[in-house]
């Protein structure tokens, strides 16, 4: 009895022995006494990379949703300098006051300079070689100083964490216009034919489109696509030019169509919903798509009443008109903006292989063969489809 007593003893004495090094987290870092980073921005100029860290306050986190409520520095801006995006972080860790921690990073930010000189590429290698950074980093161009686009604050005092490039998906789905894109989605476009990448062109306001009772505020705002070839800038299409560009998104969300054609333009259709099919036809080397759009459209401005027939051909019309005229963009600027290249490897390597230069299919304004496009109008939302007053 004794020695049984003696054994639970030991064993007792051994588990409490182990369990010491359990107690404590010796080597961490508390929270409070470091600083994080939540957005990078690339800039380059003779010769040298020039980094900007946006610091956030991560107390201010807390508050970000009672409008008006936050108070103190929401964001601030370090910079530095170097031949290499590596060495330019360690020269702004020579003057950061505490530890700067990596893993809230949310988005990165490229100037024209630096993407046309290549520092994606350098960028990239950067963070996915670093552990505490995720592949979940929204990618944008600009052609703003960086200062002044990474010390932009969102409306009514919310946090910077809420700004359109840190958390870009709640505005997507309530405007599907230029789909934002992640490091992990680049990586796969850049290494997949056609070898191409569309990332969101962003820009200040410049009206006076919000305004608080005390000054202007700019904001930032989508504005276009910066098309990157060869891991590098290749041309930058804005405004009006990239209108087709929505309609032939599979994950587009929300859209709206404002039609144009004479006795129609005081009607607004939202589009909720789009199949997109893209069908190469193949005959010996020579490659036309077929391409098919079919979408749900609810009312959502019908002042006059007038045949849902003709409006839904007039929004069909009007669809294949900004379609077209983007893939002519593309053309123009020779960008397989809709990357078509794609669609034909995937269905008929053989032909692609058949074909292709450095990935691409070579594309001409008649490759387009056909445009099928359907517009269903589903409802009235709360409305019937008829005009409210009549």
């Amino acid at each position: 009895m004794r020695q049984i007593r003696k054994g639970r003893l030991i064993v007792l004495v051994l588990l409490l022995t182990m369990t010491f090094p359990l107690a404590g987290c010796w080597d961490t870092n508390e929270p409070e006494r470091m600083v994080y980073v939540h957005g990078l921005g690339i800039d380059y100029k003779d010769k040298q990379y020039t980094v900007y860290l946006q610091i956030i306050n991560p107390r201010l986190l807390a508050k970000s949703e009672v409008a008006g409520s936050s108070t103190g520095t929401k964001v601030e801006v370090g910079r530095a300098s170097g031949k290499t995006i590596n060495e330019a972080v360690f020269n702004l860790y020579r003057s950061s006051q505490r530890r700067i921690f990596w893993g809230h990073l949310s988005f990165v930010i490229f100037t024209e300079e630096a993407l046309k000189a290549g520092s994606i590429q350098s960028t990239i290698d950067f963070l996915d070689r670093y552990r505490e950074t995720r592949y979940r980093l929204w990618m944008y161009a600009t052609n703003e100083p960086l200062f002044d686009l990474l010390t932009a604050v969102p409306i009514m005092e919310m946090s910077t964490a809420l700004s359109r490039v840190s958390d870009p998906l709640p505005t997507y789905k309530q405007r599907s216009f230029i789909e934002p894109i992640d490091m992990r989605e680049l990586i796969i476009l850049l290494n997949e034919p056609p070898y191409e990448a569309n990332i969101p062109f962003v820009n200040l306001t410049k009206e006076n489109v919000w305004k608080t009772e005390q000054k202007n505020h700019s904001i930032i705002q989508t504005e276009g696509i910066a098309s990157i070839t060869d891991r590098k800038l290749h041309k930058v299409i804005t405004n009006q030019n990239v209108d087709g560009l929505r309609w032939m998104n599979k994950d587009m969300e929300r859209e709206e169509l404002g039609l144009t054609t004479k006795g129609f333009s005081n009607i607004s259709l939202v589009i909720d919903k789009t199949k997109v099919k893209v069908k190469p036809i193949v005959k010996k080397n020579n490659i036309r798509f077929i391409i098919s759009i079919e979408t749900d459209a609810v009312l959502r401005e019908l002042p006059q009443d007038k045949d849902l027939k003709k409006i839904a051909r007039v929004a069909e019309q009007t669809i294949k008109k900004q379609v077209e005229e983007t893939y002519l963009q593309g053309i123009e600027k020779n960008i397989d903006i809709y990357r078509l290249s794609e669609m034909l490897y995937r269905k008929n390597v053989q032909a692609w292989k058949n074909v292709e230069q450095k990935g691409k299919v070579p594309l001409t304004k008649d490759s387009i063969q056909k445009f099928d496009i359907k517009v269903h109008i589903v409802n009235g939302a709360k409305q019937r489809k008829r005009p409210t007053l009549e």
